[in-house]
């Protein structure tokens, strides 16, 4: 059909899993890396997972293309099975003779042993592939489990590789599955294609199929990604429909508007697709930022309305005598000179507050900013260069101080001696200690901590580390997997999981431990 309207030896992007066809992405190579280091000598499970159409199913055979001859084989497509029905596709698979009838999990368990071991003598390995593994009961998994009891010194006598969609980590989480969990050497999980990749996917396969020309345009292969997803099921049934429609209207290349059509005809209510300017993620986006440009903006309004509020109440004071401004204009001029801090003072905006409200025999002259005036005291011993107001937690809950203002022949005694009846009004004054806050950088190691509290922690071993910035990281201690704040032991718990290490607490002492380490 269209084949020969392009000059294509064959139909290039059907989606059956053809090994010709593999695309060898870096996260392929990466895939396949994993399935042949879990398929070495030692043997075991080995897991890999991915989204439906990402192209598993397609690694596996070309996994199973390379083995030597000298592997036996077991490919298992239909999983929901039971466990006498698992057993007996096995025993089909590695041409195992039983009786059809009366055969139990024992019978079958004895003729796979025997199988096994004679695979063994015979230096052939045994190898069980199960897709859509994700569907398979938990009780049939511990029956493999219990087939890849048989071993030797040095490795299992069953390798199996378990292929499924990312339900089957989840399944593989379950506490009466940890200890197959802990037998899986190697595990993957495939991703789809970027953008770039998908491009260089859509060429690979028509090159396999010995086209000379591009047929895709740019914007064709945009809106391909945007469909699909990356999903390199999904994008064959994009590319095969757009190439239909592109030869039934006489057209070269395939562009962006046949590829809409293709995605409505292949795909029906999930090829229709809507801008990306309106989709739901940039819908959340634009509510948020006009939610936070309208607070953003009340909140400037609402300081400005502050603002014309001072000055509107200062505005009397242009209007008084010169000489009380000028008093004003000395204060803070001679402020150096008349008023510092000790170093060790700390006062807090409560306190300047407090201050103002007390000090009724200043109320009559003009306002003046306490920030423009540092303070001295009799402990004089550092002036501080910033503000004088500086709200800092303190040790103790409350600071015992007496202000001693000294007078000076630009200002008056009446003004010094209304200052300083202010300021003894609310010397005695709390200051609050509001700062609890740790970072994780002050933390110390466990090694760092009490020997009371080291020789109550019991032995920690962690064996596998997972940190995700949305907080759903996780680590496997003790054969065990945590999430950020599960109890490990008694009293013990994962207050946090970060890149290079975790922070416990145990009856109320955080202390840190690195990652993958033991104690």
């Amino acid at each position: 059909m269209y084949t020969r309207y392009f000059d294509l030896k064959e139909a290039p992007f059907t989606i059956a899993p053809n090994p010709a066809y593999l695309f060898m992405s870096d996260r392929h190579r990466e895939a396949l890396a994993h399935l042949t280091y879990g398929l070495g000598d030692t043997g075991g499970f080995v897991l890999l997972t991915g989204e439906v159409g990402t192209g598993k199913t397609t690694i596996c055979r070309s996994v199973m293309e390379q083995l030597s001859d000298n592997t036996q084989a077991v490919f298992i497509l239909n999983p929901t099975l039971s466990c006498l029905e698992l057993l007996a596709t096995i025993c089909d698979g590695l041409k195992i003779r039983y009786k059809k009838t009366g055969a139990t999990l024992n019978y079958f368990t004895d003729k796979i042993l025997a199988k096994l071991t004679k695979n063994h003598d015979n230096n052939i390995n045994t190898l069980l592939v199960i897709d859509e593994a994700q569907h398979l009961q938990a009780e049939v998994l511990e029956q493999l489990r219990l087939l890849t009891n048989l071993e030797t010194n040095t490795k299992k006598l069953l390798q199996v590789i378990l292929i499924g969609q990312p339900e089957l980590q989840q399944l593989l989480q379950r506490r009466d599955l940890r200890q197959l969990a802990q037998r899986i050497t190697a595990r993957y999980h495939l991703l789809p294609l970027t953008k770039a990749q998908l491009k260089q996917y859509i060429q690979h396969r028509l090159s396999v199929a010995q086209c000379t020309r591009s047929l895709f345009t740019d914007g064709a292969i945009a809106s391909i990604h945007q469909i699909s997803k990356g999903i390199p099921r999904v994008v064959n049934l994009l590319c095969e429909r757009s190439l239909i429609i592109a030869y039934s209207t006489n057209n070269t290349q395939v562009s962006r508007g046949i590829v809409k059509k293709a995605a409505i005809e292949a795909l029906g209510e999930e090829g229709k697709t809507t801008s990306v300017f309106w989709s739901m993620p940039m819908k959340l986006s634009y509510l948020t930022l006009i939610v936070g440009a309208t607070l953003f903006i009340g909140y400037w309004l609402g300081n400005g309305a502050i603002g014309n509020a001072e000055l509107t109440s200062q505005a009397p004071v242009a209007s008084q005598p010169a000489q009380t401004s000028q008093i004003a204009s000395e204060l803070m001029q001679t402020n150096n000179d008349t008023l510092a801090i000790p170093e060790d003072l700390i006062i807090s905006k409560k306190v300047q507050k407090e201050s103002e409200n007390s000090a009724e025999a200043l109320n009559k002259l003009p306002e003046v900013k306490e920030s423009q005036l540092d303070k001295q005291t009799e402990h004089n011993s550092k002036q501080v260069s910033e503000d004088a107001l500086v709200d800092v937690s303190a040790p103790e809950d409350s600071i015992s101080a007496t202000f001693k203002v000294t007078a000076t022949p630009e200002v008056s005694d009446e003004v010094l001696a209304r200052f300083q009846s202010a300021l003894e009004a609310t010397a005695n004054e709390p200051i609050e200690n509001t700062n609890h806050i740790t970072p994780a950088s002050e933390i110390k190691p466990l090694s760092q901590m009490p020997l009371w509290l080291q020789e109550a922690i019991p032995a920690l071993k962690f064996e596998m580390h997972l940190f995700s910035s949305d907080g759903l990281g996780w680590v496997r201690v003790n054969g065990e997997d945590k999430y950020q704040g599960d109890t490990i032991a008694e009293g013990l718990v994962l207050t946090d999981i970060l890149p290079q290490q975790v922070i416990l607490t145990y009856q109320g002492e955080q202390f840190s431990m690195a990652a993958l380490s033991s104690w």
